[in-house]
């Protein structure tokens, strides 16, 4: 006799563009162990008791959601487009991966995966670079749709393994200066700003302008807070938005190209080529399957 599958973890992208605000459906399944891996934007969660959560930008968060537990999920007002990768892991599927592992369970995630579970349970740390590229991994090889469920399973619990038994630190906000706060506040308007008009970039004396501080000072505190320089910054987001459209199959690589401010191909082939490693081109002949992707400075 066969016994009934258990379902399997999955994922779930969530994006929006321009001025997002609004309601976000499907942010938290109820009764299912989530990751919300919150790349850009921010957005708002609220339980039945009262409790509200703020999801911010380069994030991620572990939630459990009890039935009934959750009373609204928004997405907060602002020019940043929301990206957000949703990892669900179902809880038959999780009952049975832990099954023999509930005493290695660390204490900062056993409200969260062993029961009797909390209604309203929280987990976070920042984002990482490395984070980027295991999403991004996603958009790659063409298979049928069960080959890339049997996949997207197996990456997905490699993951929960990682993060729950890594002992990792978790990541807690420490109170800011004023002048601290100030100066990050600065940076997130800077980068709002420049995020909204990648097609036509501003000039540091008008992006200063726009946040309310020198020129001087806004390119010295984005290097303090971003750990990179405002134009590094910017060509990465550019670099990034392009190749989204490209992935996405919204623009080739010439349109995609223009839609990002770069005017000559040139420029915005060398800027793609120190960005990803590859030439346009090749990216997009990996996106289709049509060959190996190889950085050029391996060759």
């Amino acid at each position: 006799m066969l016994l009934p599958a258990l379902p399997q973890p999955y994922r779930v992208w969530h994006s929006a563009t321009g001025e997002v605000s609004g309601d976000w459906p499907h942010a938290v399944v109820q009764d299912a162990f989530v990751a919300h891996l919150n790349f850009q934007g921010e957005a708002e969660l609220e339980w039945s008791s009262g409790s509200r959560l703020l999801l911010r930008s380069e994030t991620l968060w572990w939630l459990r959601v009890s039935h009934g537990g959750l009373r609204k999920a928004v997405r907060r007002p602002g020019v940043q487009r929301h990206e957000c990768l949703t990892l669900v892991f179902p809880e038959t599927w999780l009952a049975s991966l832990l099954r023999n592992m509930q005493g290695e369970v660390p204490p900062h995630f056993q409200p969260l995966l062993l029961p009797p579970h909390a209604s309203f349970a929280t987990h976070q740390r920042r984002l990482t670079e490395e984070d980027r590229g295991w999403a991004r991994g996603f958009m790659a090889p063409h298979m049928c749709e069960q080959a890339r469920q049997m996949l997207d399973s197996a990456r997905l619990a490699e993951f929960l393994v990682r993060e729950v038994f890594s002992q990792a630190p978790v990541f807690q906000e420490t109170p800011l200066s004023r002048t601290e706060r100030v100066a990050r506040e600065r940076v997130e308007k800077a980068k709002t700003f420049l995020l909204s008009r990648l097609d036509e970039p501003p000039a540091l004396e008008e992006l200063a302008r726009a946040v309310g501080c020198s020129a001087y000072h806004l390119s010295r505190v984005f290097t303090q807070v971003e750990g990179m320089p405002l134009y590094l910054w910017a060509r990465k987001a550019r670099i990034a938005r392009a190749a989204e459209l490209i992935a996405s199959g919204r623009c080739n690589v010439s349109e995609a190209a223009l839609e990002v401010g770069y005017k000559s191909f040139s420029h915005f082939s060398r800027a793609f080529l120190e960005e990803k490693g590859v030439q346009p081109s090749r990216w997009v002949r990996h996106l289709s399957g049509a060959g190996d992707c190889v950085p050029a400075n391996a060759q």
